[in-house]
């Protein structure tokens, strides 16, 4: 581990530690809340230090096995063995899970599943639908007893470099009605809809880990799916689902190293990847003459993300762009949208004729996936799924960060750290054949421990059975 994540484990764990007994229905509200964005840059770049765990009093964390097994620890008593539930239904909350139209006809039936939402429609996809709202209580005057027994919990941390910073506590315990709100809502809903299992897209929300964590006190199994390559751990563990279903091999090697049992790891992919193997796509031409393109020139999609160092992406488009065989299309993060911090290449696209940047967020990705020649990419999900389409991709690891990422870490040549190494791949590839036949080779061996799953859908639904099933015998 880096120093910060091992220090931000050390952090997580004295922080769940110190507020064990800070409990809602017998559910420890530390466990709760996502306790990354809790986390200020001040406190960040203290956490970056290696003397920083020597500040810390009761951190319990020391080495990666131990990160899941610290948690089990704490929602193990909470947990009840699944119960039969002949008539249950199963839930898909539809936050985060993105399971496509295709994959619910063909693999959930109305009569067995419902569908969960924020919107009061009454069915989403020829599936019923409930509104989460439908199920809320007041729940006040709990939610102030608890902000009274925090703050004066955390008050008693003077000079903690977490405990006592404003914005770490402030943020934690403004947060305290809308977790005890969802605990509360999630119980309801489960007194008044028998449910079978649970379907969710991640844990980060309160919502979905909430259904996670109250079904698991139901004897309700729940499966997380995984909603995006593994860069941030902090977004992906600790595990609060009874299984999870993921990409590949890596990261199930990934999870096991963290002290996840093989048991509730099941390989299945992501149903919205079943899409690449059987949808139709926007048409070469169509598309061409929407982003008024030269179909004789080799188009070149670049997907970027936040953190990068400014200077290498320029340098690196700046360099490629003189090339006249070449034109480039850049896909903003949509962070980088929202946030409108695009300016970096705006600016290219004004200085080089070739360049063009998508500013629509609705433009569809793998349409400009399926279009594009190649495909040079930041350390995304985008590099995964032009794989996928069976594109050549070339990964840029111009990141600063805090830690390492080795996901694409088997590409070879195919990433680099450094511009110029990476502009003689592009250019290598598109002149040779030798380095297209070594790039499929490449791809081949990635591919093999990252996704290999065609049929999502069909895997996903067979492991919602088998769970039914098995409280059945």
């Amino acid at each position: 581990m880096s120093i910060y994540l091992s220090n931000y484990w050390s952090l997580y764990s004295e922080f769940i530690s110190v507020l064990k007994d800070l409990k809602y229905r017998d559910i420890p509200i530390a466990l709760m809340t996502n306790f990354y964005q809790q986390i200020n840059d001040d406190l960040r770049s203290d956490m970056e230090r290696t003397d920083f765990e020597m500040k810390l009093n009761d951190s319990r964390i020391k080495k990666p096995n131990e990160i899941q097994p610290f948690f089990e620890k704490m929602v193990a008593p909470l947990r009840q063995p699944y119960k039969t539930n002949l008539n249950g239904k199963i839930l898909i909350n539809l936050d985060y899970t993105r399971i496509p139209v295709k994959t619910l006809s063909d693999h959930f039936s109305r009569d067995h599943t419902i569908m969960l939402s924020r919107s009061r429609a009454s069915e989403y996809f020829g599936i019923p639908n409930v509104c989460i709202g439908s199920f809320k209580s007041d729940t006040g005057e709990a939610s102030n007893a608890l902000i009274k027994q925090a703050t004066s919990i955390l008050a008693e941390y003077e000079g903690h470099p977490a405990f006592s910073n404003p914005l770490f506590c402030q943020t934690f315990i403004k947060r305290i009605p809308g977790i005890v709100d969802a605990i509360e809502t999630v119980n309801n809903l489960y007194e008044q809809i028998p449910v079978g299992a649970v379907l969710i897209g991640t844990t980060e929300d309160v919502v979905s880990r909430s259904l996670a964590v109250v079904g698991a006190i139901k004897g309700i199994p729940s499966i997380c799916l995984q909603h995006g390559i593994l860069m941030g751990e902090e977004a992906f563990i600790p595990v609060f689902s009874s299984h999870i279903g993921i990409y590949g091999e890596y990261e199930k090697e990934w999870y096991m190293t963290r002290g996840l049992e093989e048991k509730r790891i099941a390989v299945i992919g992501h149903p919205r990847y079943d899409e690449i193997f059987t949808s139709t796509r926007l048409p070469n031409d169509t598309f061409c003459e929407a982003y008024d393109l030269d179909p004789n020139r080799i188009t070149l999609l670049v997907a970027t993300g936040p953190g990068l160092d400014a200077d290498k992406i320029q340098a690196l488009i700046t360099e490629l762009a003189k090339n006249q065989k070449f034109q480039f299309i850049i896909k903003p993060h949509p962070w980088e949208l929202s946030k409108k911090l695009i300016s970096l290449y705006t600016d290219l696209e004004r200085t080089c004729k070739s360049v063009q940047v998508i500013k629509d967020k609705k433009a569809d990705t793998r349409d400009l996936i399926i279009n594009s020649d190649g495909v040079i990419a930041s350390l995304s999900t985008v590099a995964l799924e032009s794989f996928l389409f069976n594109k050549p991709v070339f990964v840029f690891d111009f990141i600063q960060a805090n830690r390492e990422y080795d996901y694409y870490n088997s590409l070879e040549n195919y990433i680099q750290k450094e511009p110029t190494e990476l502009i003689k791949t592009v250019s290598s590839y598109f002149t040779s054949e030798e380095e297209k036949l070594n790039f499929e080779g490449v791809k081949n061996n990635f591919l093999l421990k990252s996704y290999t799953t065609k049929h999502s859908g069909k895997e996903l639904s067979e492991l919602i059975n088998q769970l039914i099933n098995e409280r059945h015998k």
